[in-house]
């Protein structure tokens, strides 16, 4: 094999490596998010009553994240508080086992995103978010605002699993609560991670490396110092 021809291989798999490598890279992206216009005909906000009703979000990711960040648009509702829980089931059966990160949060003064849980690090699966509201605010209970035309947002290999809600006695354990189902999202929230390299791709990095390395040093180029 000539020199000229060596090196296009070196280049071009340097490039190769370079491509996924930095594919990787990227840092904080979109996992999952629904956003739109406000809703003006309240048809689409979604009330919390403490004790009594609960709201939810699901996804479901076929790789991994890390660093991952979840906030949800809150109305406006001054000394509300609640509470985050992100598990990997709803419904009859759940436990605490199930469960992923929960937190406390407080309802703003005026509508607006309110983060709810980060620096999680998730695997491959489906989650689901489940908010709670503990006590009332100055304006009673407290909404999830929605959109009436939602833009879903998702990574490659993240799919939207819907919206969930429930109108029963909430169980001691709130995930555990019975939960119906709708298919489209029309609550606003967004998820944002880090996507975490598949094993593989990691393998493939470290022998692409090392064959450019044993290339290089074959062929004496200076190309690493």
């Amino acid at each position: 094999m000539n020199m000229i021809l060596r090196h296009k291989i070196i280049g071009c798999l340097t490039l190769l490596l370079v491509t996924v490598s930095a594919n990787f890279a990227k840092g904080q992206g979109v996992v999952v998010s629904v956003s739109g216009p406000p809703d003006t005909t309240h048809q689409y906000n979604s009330s919390l009553v403490v004790g009594y009703q609960l709201l939810g979000v699901s996804w479901i990711a076929t790789g991994a994240y890390s660093n991952v960040n979840i906030a949800v648009s809150l109305g406006g509702n001054s000394g509300a508080t609640g509470i985050a829980y992100l598990t990997r089931s709803i419904g009859t059966g759940t436990a605490i086992a199930n469960q992923v990160a929960s937190a406390s949060f407080s309802f703003p003064s005026t509508g607006s995103f309110v983060p709810m849980l980060s620096g999680l690090n998730l695997t491959a699966g489906t989650y689901y978010l489940i908010i709670q509201q503990t006590t009332n605010g100055i304006n009673g209970n407290g909404q999830w605002l929605g959109t009436p035309s939602p833009n879903l947002s998702t990574a490659a290999n993240v799919t939207a699993n819907g919206e969930y809600y429930s109108y029963n006695a909430i169980q001691h354990y709130a995930p555990a609560t019975s939960f119906s189902e709708v298919f489209t999202t029309y609550l606003d929230y967004y998820v944002t991670g880090t996507p975490v390299p598949e094993p593989s791709v990691t393998w493939l990095i470290l022998l692409g490396s090392g064959v450019v390395i044993w290339w290089c040093r074959r062929n004496r180029i200076a190309c690493l110092k």
